[in-house]
């Protein structure tokens, strides 16, 4: 072992250049793989931190929206039927998915103080399904009425502990017969879970109970071990059905209709979808966008980029170390003809090729902490911090020593294989064999590199692609705000907030709705439309709403300022929906279509345009939208729009605004992230790749040179001498482009099949890729063999 250090570090000494390019290129492959790993590490973990993750289930029927989907939600009667109905369950509960922040008035010594809190309904079967525990209180106590759970994160936010009081709405609601009590405070949900922004708690109560048409609740069930969830899918089922023949009983002389056999029955599929799936989980419809949701599409690719610069590294090492074979070769023989054994000169080489890689991955993990503080640790969705991903680091050392292994036992293998009396004769090294095996080896690597280069390219493409995109509405320069204050969001209030905002010449239009404009699945309502159930994504606004946004109105009429306040809906529908019978005059159970508007796009560019309508409703609007006059000042703006806020509610907490293009952008911001990640480690692969180019051609040049000087003897110029080095890589990289290139097309096409609207490929991205690897291929070889090309002849015979 001692002899085997001496010689790593004789090793290092000697050959500085090479040990140096081996060292980098290593450390930046381990480098990459433990950022990707991470992220990797942090989806493919999603829910798993949940006790049990792997025996709860999501009750997922099939969706009454899109019966090409299952939902999250389902009725709250069948869900409490079957858990009743069902030993094999242990435990099980609903959770109202959706949440959004609304004014807390907290006590301050004496006073109140109203800051922002965020709540959900569920039931007293969910704690439990999902193992909460108290770290204070009792999360049993939730049944009591006006109790609320806090997760520790809210509770420290707010500065509550159990048996404090709180107050939820504004002003007017702050009454003794209101006020919630503190019952227990838990602990967070982990990050990568559903319920990661699941911090307040409230029990649900008898909400909905005999309300079979309901689809409000989603239910969790954890399951027996060894119990099988498909029959618990086919009970749900059967008890579905029963419940909905019964209420279309009970509802049909109230509607004073004869209804058919077919009308009273819905044989409505459902499934069993496990806690640990249910994030890359593709059949679900979540109409809320309450859950998070991944691709393995991505996940995956994001590990084949990993996979592969770790792959050219480890190319890179072997051709390295063969480079050095000629001038190590004779050291070796030397060793053997005083009868060092070949077991004892393979295990010196072996641990060279791991002290190698270890000294690597050393240096990897002091780059990532370097990288953990600055703002490419915001593209890794968990912490680049050591001792959050313990897991990783093993992953990490121990692909290292089996990269070590793998890379170092050929070439110690090869190296000693020689009789020491046929060593001095030449070796595989040097011969055309030789140079064929690094050769293509090399080739690997700018396949790799050609791949995913035409990737990057791509990806980066359909993001400018989706960011530019005309979604059929003006949104620039619009800011957008949300705030729960009913001095502000009520339709009688409106009026006079907007009034006040647009004293200021640099605001031209204000308006608001119940929502974001642009969002996945953010309100869905059935309706019948020529006797049809058709269902319809709705944002309900104020009556100026399409005039601020820049929304023309094809056919009928805009809305009326007095629609705010009127109990009977108004809608405008887009084009789509209006060819599907909802046309002007039409009647949509509660409300008439007033207007119709062109299709534009209100959800990401990964779903096509859908049935849509704005609609009219004289509820609070909490979702503000501020247009700005062109070359106003938008911090002028922000600033104007916080101070008429606090005049009109001086309780209300400072408003969070941002422009709508941000907004829209940030529906991208998952695959953006991956595309940026992608794109710096492409970037990273070819530089590695072209380490590789740069040992070669040293090697080539230092092997070649009286060749080189023979043939400047005989005439050639050093330009010749150039085309001549550079001829074998020209051919080369061809080669390898026409290999990548077929591959590359079908990567891309099947990405990019994720998005209902999708930048065509283009024949330049190829030749892009295929002229940025030969440009620098050539710009690395010639500078490589520059020397050697203009070198005298007779200085080259004199050292030969």
């Amino acid at each position: 072992m001692k002899i085997a250090f001496h010689n790593f570090l004789t090793t290092l000494r000697r050959y500085k250049t090479s040990s140096l390019l081996n060292i980098v290129g290593l450390t930046m492959a381990f480098t990459a793989f433990y950022v990707i790993l991470v992220q990797v590490r942090w989806e493919m973990t999603f829910n798993r931190a949940i006790p049990d993750a792997g025996r709860i289930y999501l009750v997922a029927p099939l969706s009454p929206f899109d019966e090409t989907e299952y939902s999250i939600n389902s009725p709250r009667p069948e869900g409490e039927q079957l858990i009743a109905q069902s030993p094999e369950i242990v435990a099980g509960g609903c959770i109202r998915p959706w949440h959004w922040e609304q004014p807390v008035w907290v006590r301050r010594g004496g006073d109140l103080l109203r800051l922002q809190g965020s709540f959900n309904e569920v039931s007293a079967g969910f704690v439990e399904t999902m193992g909460l525990q108290a770290l204070e209180g009792e999360l049993k106590a939730l049944k009591q009425p006006n109790s609320v759970a806090l997760a520790r994160s809210q509770a420290e936010r707010l500065g509550l502990r159990v048996g404090d009081v709180l107050w939820f709405g504004d002003e007017e609601n702050r009454r003794p017969e209101v006020q919630k009590e503190v019952v227990a405070v838990y602990e967070d949900f982990p990050a990568n879970s559903t319920f990661a922004d699941v911090v307040g708690l409230q029990d649900v109560g008898d909400q909905d109970l005999d309300a079979p048409n309901n689809w409000n609740d989603c239910y969790f069930v954890r399951l027996r071990a060894g119990a099988d969830p498909e029959v618990l899918a086919r009970r749900w089922e059967q008890i579905h059905a029963e419940n909905y023949r019964a209420y279309m009983e009970r509802m049909a002389p109230i509607w004073g209709e004869e209804l058919t056999e077919e009308e009273m029955n819905d044989p409505r599929a459902c499934t069993l979808i496990p806690l640990d799936e249910l994030y890359f989980d593709r059949r679900v419809a979540d109409s809320m966008g309450a859950f998070s949701s991944g691709s393995t599409t991505l996940t995956y690719s994001l590990l084949s980029v990993a996979v592969l610069v770790i792959l050219i590294a480890l190319i890179n090492f072997v051709n390295f170390f063969f480079a050095l074979v000629p001038v190590r070769l004779r050291s070796v023989n030397i060793l053997k003809v005083f009868g060092a054994p070949n077991a004892s000169l393979r295990f010196s080489f072996l641990f060279e090729a791991f002290g190698f890689m270890l000294l690597a991955q050393l240096c990897a993990w002091y780059v990532a902490i370097a990288l953990k503080g600055t703002e490419f640790a915001s593209y890794v969705s968990s912490s680049l911090a050591l001792g959050d991903n313990l897991p990783v680091l093993g992953i990490s050392l121990g692909v290292s020593l089996v990269a070590a292994l793998v890379a170092g036992s050929f070439p110690a293998w090869y190296i000693t294989s020689f009789n020491p009396a046929m060593a001095a004769k030449g070796s595989f090294v040097g011969s055309a064999a030789g140079r064929r095996f690094r050769v293509a080896l090399l080739g690997v690597q700018f396949v790799i590199s050609i791949g995913l280069i035409i990737f990057s390219i791509s990806s980066l493409l359909q993001q400018r692609y989706v960011r530019r995109y005309d979604l059929g509405f003006n949104h620039e320069r619009v800011l957008t705000f949300r705030t729960a204050s009913q001095r502000i969001s009520s339709a009688d209030r409106f009026a006079a907030f907007a009034s006040a905002l647009e004293q200021d010449p640099q605001i031209v239009g204000v308006t608001a709705g119940q929502g974001p404009l642009v969002a996945g699945n953010f309100s869905i309502w059935g309706r019948k439309v020529a006797d049809e159930e058709v269902m319809i994504h709705v944002r309900p606004v104020r009556s100026n709403f399409l005039d601020v946004l820049g929304i023309p109105v094809l056919a009928g009429e805009d809305f009326k300022p007095g629609y705010d306040r009127d109990t009977t809906l108004h809608y405008i529908v887009n084009d789509l929906l209006a060819r599907k019978g909802a046309g002007l005059g039409c009647r949509l159970d509660d409300g008439n279509v007033v207007g119709i508007c062109p299709d534009f796009h209100f959800r990401p560019l990964q779903y096509p345009v859908a049935p849509f309508a704005f609609v009219t409703i004289p509820g609070d609007m909490e979702y503000f939208f501020v247009r700005m006059a062109a070359g106003a000042d938008s911090d002028a703006v922000c600033d104007h729009i916080r101070r008429t806020v606090e005049r009109l509610d001086p309780d209300c907490e400072p408003v969070e605004i941002r422009f709508m293009d941000e907004e829209i952008n940030a529906q991208y911001a998952r695959e953006r992230r991956i595309t940026t990640i992608v794109g710096l480690f492409t970037v990273l692969a070819v530089v590695i790749a072209l380490m590789g180019v740069f040992g070669i051609v040293l090697f080539e040049t230092q092997h070649r040179r009286r060749e080189v000087a023979i043939r400047k003897v005989m005439g050639a110029t050093s330009q010749e001498v150039l085309r001549l080095f550079n001829r074998r890589y020209v051919l080369l990289v061809t080669v390898c482009f026409l290999l990548a290139a077929p591959v590359g097309y079908w990567v891309v096409d099947r990405w990019l099949g994720a998005f209902a609207y999708r930048v065509p490929i283009r024949w330049w991205i190829f030749a892009a890729a295929f002229a940025v690897v030969l440009l620098v291929t050539v710009a690395t070889v010639t500078f490589c063999s520059w020397r050697t090309a203009n070198e005298n002849p007779a200085d080259c015979v004199k050292s030969e």
